[in-house]
């Protein structure tokens, strides 16, 4: 809905600069993005 967090930025551990991690799951399980989102 409009407003909701989808994700945060930043960088932690061995990472090299501020990244995103991104993920879709439904029921627990990992999806192909591509797959589920439209556009």
């Amino acid at each position: 809905a409009t407003g909701d967090v989808l994700g945060r930025c930043g960088s932690t551990g061995w990472a090299t600069g501020p990244h995103l991690h991104f993920e879709v799951r439904t029921g627990g399980e990992p999806k192909d993005p591509m797959i589920v989102l439209p556009g």
